[in-house]
């Protein structure tokens, strides 16, 4: 974990480097200051909106797993946004952008249903099983 840290920070500061030599140290800052206003602004309206629609939907007895996936969506994307670096920037725009944001909400829907089934996510049925009733597909 700690290397995959490590590693991680390492990419980031060559990826800044490489950015700051195409478009100068102020485009950068620039461009860093932008996507925290932006990640702030989307965190603060979109998360909103995502609260209260899972709200709404437990209000009417649904699941409120789409509403839900897609606000820890929106969530990780803003935080990625707000904190610097190039390509956690890039991530966190495909987190919230709506077109991108169905691939991540795919995987981690598969990533909760495997870690249910398995009975590693306090899931519904007892250790190993019990039906996946969670998160209804979309």
């Amino acid at each position: 974990m700690l290397l995959g840290g490590a590693a991680y920070v390492l990419l980031e500061v060559v990826a800044m480097a490489w950015l700051g030599s195409r478009i100068g140290v102020g485009g950068v800052f620039l461009l860093l200051a932008g996507t925290a206003v932006l990640g702030a602004v989307l965190m603060r309206t979109h998360g909103r909106k995502a609260w209260a629609e899972m709200r709404r939907k437990m209000e009417l007895g649904e699941p409120p797993g789409h509403a839900l996936l897609n606000g820890l969506c929106l969530m990780a994307g803003s935080l990625l946004l707000i904190f610097p670096g190039a390509i956690g920037d890039l991530v966190g725009l495909t987190l919230v952008l709506p077109v991108t944001r169905s691939f991540y909400r795919m995987r981690l829907y598969r990533l909760l249903e495997k870690l249910l089934r398995r009975g590693g996510g306090g899931g519904f049925g007892g250790p190993g099983g019990g039906r996946f009733i969670f998160i209804g597909r979309r």
